[in-house]
């Protein structure tokens, strides 16, 4: 009975202190922090701002580098000499030899211009495969040949390589195919830097030669492993430039003609490649980072603004305490 009583007294005593704390305005439950939501619209304002400012200097507006600059046609490499034609002719770079440059010094240099073309023709309905036939029969009646083919729903493009002499030949034959929709031809001169590729190479077999004299000199290891990195290093920079001669060499020799075929009634925007998990994985990933450009490029505009911004707001401020 006792050990009743005594239980029954210590709760109440519990009771009346849980009461105490229950009044006391200075104990009261920690309160429940809320999200800072205004912080988080705000950020999310300056991003979605960064990223429209973003896309507007990318498509070319204000600040942009490319704006006012002209477009040149896919496929163009562009340059001083390029430019294009209609139906009625071709521009036909000067073939006039440059006296004085070269590759050995004193014999002249043939100028060296990339040409390439893009066309577009519009065929009769129902005449697709055999059109596209014939503009294979044509590149290779010309000594070139088919680098890329794509087709789809009565309309197709092919990638012609031809050798620079058959060039306005072949696209005289090519436009025999159809109606001449759209046609573009562009030439860059790159004789200059043919030259100059050339000048190069000759001064880095120069210091290949020195270098392995001074290989067969060394008398320490320590003088035999700086001159073989030396010699490396040159020999990787021959192999470079000398791959950049091909290069030129290839596109120079063989010009580049992009033909679009479609048939009358069908869109110019139908050829598109058939949908593939691929392309689509590519694609995503070209947006997600085409998206996070814009945002970059949308803020290096936006930033100093809102600093400009704080700076004002906080003289405004100043100015309010003093005056108040």
């Amino acid at each position: 009975m006792a050990t009743t009583i005594d239980y029954l007294n210590k709760v109440h005593g519990d009771l009346l202190d849980a009461a105490k704390r229950e009044g006391d305005p200075s104990v009261r439950p920690a309160a429940r922090r809320t999200p800072p939501w205004g912080m988080v619209a705000a950020v999310v304002a300056i991003l979605a701002s960064a990223g429209l400012v973003g896309l507007v200097v990318g498509s070319g507006g204000f600040g942009s580098d490319e704006a006012g600059k002209s477009v040149p046609a896919a496929g163009s490499t562009g340059g001083a000499a390029s430019g294009a034609t209609g139906a009625a002719g071709e521009p036909t770079p000067t073939k006039a030899p440059i006296p004085g440059v070269g590759e050995v010094p004193g014999t002249p240099t043939p100028a060296r211009v990339i040409r390439t073309a893009e066309i577009s023709i519009v065929i009769p309905r129902d005449a697709f495969d055999e059109r596209f036939g014939e503009a294979v029969d044509v590149a290779e009646e010309h000594g070139g040949f088919v680098e890329e083919s794509r087709s789809r729903d009565r309309s197709g493009s092919l990638t012609l390589r031809i050798p620079e002499d058959s060039f306005d030949e072949t696209l005289r034959a090519l436009r025999a195919l159809g109606t001449v929709e759209v046609e573009s031809v562009h030439g860059k001169d790159v004789t200059a830097d043919y030259v100059d590729l050339h000048a190069r190479l000759r001064i880095a077999r120069a210091r290949r030669e020195v270098l392995l004299g001074l290989m067969g000199d060394a008398v320490s290891i320590e003088q035999t492993i700086r001159v073989q990195n030396a010699l490396d290093a040159t020999q990787l920079r021959i192999e470079e430039i000398q791959g950049q001669l091909r290069l030129l060499d290839d596109r120079t020799s063989l010009a580049t003609i992009g033909l679009h075929l479609r048939e009358q009634g069908v869109e110019a925007g139908s050829q598109v490649e058939a949908p593939s998990i691929p392309n689509a994985f590519e694609r995503a990933a070209a947006g997600f980072v085409g998206v996070i450009a814009a945002i970059v490029i949308g803020l290096g505009y936006l930033i100093p603004l809102i600093a400009l911004g704080l700076v004002i707001w906080f003289v405004v401020v100043r100015i309010r305490r003093r005056t108040a």
